[in-house]
């Protein structure tokens, strides 16, 4: 019964549109909207509205969840499912914004601006968000956070995501240990790279860091990594713009 009702409430939203408003704030602040093929724009804005009405939305320390907020936050994700059928993030059993940083009960790292949490739900400060089209590095929380959540899909978020083939898998998981090691190496030596020196923590923020700079610099992911750019580009299922 549940399976039905699923269906047929994302059938219903896909059959209505976006406010002007909506339209609007995406247009002007998820750049890479604008990038896009019309038809893929077309999916995208209907994968935004079923996020926007079927994600679980909560507001921490105070702070009201608004319509802002879900239509943003759903659009700068919306592009990693352009290449999905039936999967639209409502898998996710919450997500949580908050009004600032996020304080953690841990000595390292007390503070954050996102996380991704291994019981399904996602994490992001509001003004990180809001900043997102201000990076000139190609720093975007929303996609880091919800490349955990598809990582996580297979019961583990290792940095090792989901492939439908097994020889797609054992291809991406050479390929990636191989760019971590150089990323630890670059890192380590402070040169200049593509890939966040964050990505150098472990496999799965690697696979987190690679994911926001597929989107977000994908020219420039494409000529210095050419061959992990070919594996981001058949996870997602496309490549960006």
């Amino acid at each position: 019964m549940l399976r039905f009702f699923r269906r047929w409430h994302i059938r219903r939203l896909l059959r209505e549109g976006l406010t002007p408003q909506q339209l609007r704030w995406l247009r002007e602040r998820v750049p890479i909207r604008e990038r896009l093929l019309p038809e893929q724009r077309q999916r995208y804005d209907q994968i935004v509205h079923v996020m926007i009405e079927r994600c679980p939305w909560e507001g921490c320390e105070g702070l009201v969840v608004t319509d802002e907020m879900r239509t943003l936050i759903s659009g700068h994700a919306a592009v990693m499912l352009l290449a999905t059928n039936d999967f639209y993030f409502d898998s996710v059993q919450a997500i949580l914004i908050y009004p600032g940083t996020i304080i953690r009960n841990r000595e390292e790292n007390p503070v954050a601006v996102g996380e991704a949490w291994s019981n399904g739900g996602i994490v992001l400060s509001w003004p990180e968000v809001r900043a997102i089209p201000h990076y000139r590095g190609g720093r975007n929380v929303v996609i880091h956070e919800f490349a955990h959540h598809l990582d996580g899909r297979d019961g583990e978020m290792g940095g090792s995501p989901p492939f439908q083939n097994p020889a797609d898998q054992a291809r991406w998981n050479e390929i990636a240990a191989a760019e971590f090691e150089q990323l630890v190496d670059d890192s380590r030596r402070d040169r200049a790279t593509v890939l966040d020196p964050y990505g150098a923590t472990n496999m799965a923020e690697f696979f987190a860091v690679a994911s926001e700079c597929f989107f977000e610099r994908p020219s420039e992911l494409r000529q210095e990594h050419p061959e992990l750019f070919e594996m981001l580009e058949l996870f997602y299922g496309f490549a960006p713009p």
